[in-house]
């Protein structure tokens, strides 16, 4: 973690500002991990614990100058952009502390992408949620694997993972799958079956898990398991915005079935 933001490389893509504190470089194969507030909250509990067991060092940050309403994130009197980036080896961590408001979604969404290419990641690797009616019925929740390009692929049928079949996905990660080969990127996004509008940390819990056997790196899940409740309790405020957001962005299409907001 860094003791203060002294900040090395500022640039902007498509109004959105990427802040470096640090000189670093990346070996091949080089890996983006992305959580963002979602269905469950998969995406941002997941990065979370990743963050907290594998203790990568913060590197970068991104702010939305024109983000409607301002926010800032403090921690101890200090200033910190919503969306921080850790890394550790050759794997980036990006984490947002806030959901993505509907407009924001495409300009952030292309300015990682734009700063994936830049800084010659291979893989960029969502974890994120698919809310599902059938989630109360089962103590492990299923995951599923939707990807773009032959070497995730290759990747997927090596750890055996259950390919997500059909339907429609919407978000930061259909531009991640969309967009994948324009950026010279190989696409991968693990789905955890979860709540659509209550923090499920089990459904974190096995997207790390598959999350870990594509990394080839040993994450324990006893925490995220031990903590459940706890986690539960202090997310509850970020859900209720989560499934807000969710909302205004998938309105038109929530009759539809097969469709997924991310």
């Amino acid at each position: 973690m860094v003791k203060s933001l002294n900040i090395i490389r500022e640039e902007e893509i498509g109004g959105i500002l990427i802040q470096e504190y640090e000189e670093f470089k990346l070996e091949s194969p080089s890996f983006l991990i992305v959580g963002f507030p979602d269905a469950g909250l998969v995406g941002g509990i997941s990065l979370n614990h990743l963050i907290r067991e594998l203790n990568p060092k913060e590197i970068a940050g991104i702010d939305i100058p024109r983000l409607n309403p301002p926010i800032a994130i403090i921690r101890k009197g200090e200033y910190h952009p919503p969306i921080r980036i850790f890394k550790k080896d050759n794997i980036l961590f990006l984490v947002s502390e806030i959901p993505i408001p509907a407009n924001t979604v495409q300009p952030l969404s292309y300015a990682i992408l734009e700063y994936c290419m830049r800084r010659r990641v291979d893989y960029v690797i969502g974890l994120t949620g698919i809310g599902s009616t059938e989630r109360l019925n089962k103590e492990k929740p299923d995951v599923f694997i939707a990807y773009e390009g032959d070497q995730a692929k290759r990747m997927i049928l090596i750890n055996e993972g259950k390919v997500f079949d059909e339907g429609m996905l919407m978000g930061p990660f259909a531009i991640f799958l969309k967009e994948a080969k324009r950026f010279n990127l190989q696409s991968l996004i693990i789905l955890a079956e979860s709540f659509p509008d209550l923090p499920d940390p089990e459904a974190a819990s096995v997207a790390v898990e598959y999350l870990s056997k594509i990394l080839s790196i040993k994450i324990s899940i006893d925490k995220l398991l031990e903590e459940a409740e706890y986690i539960r309790l202090r997310t509850k405020e970020i859900m209720k915005q989560t499934a807000k957001v969710m909302g205004q962005m998938g309105r038109s299409a929530e009759a539809q079935p097969g469709i997924l907001y991310t």
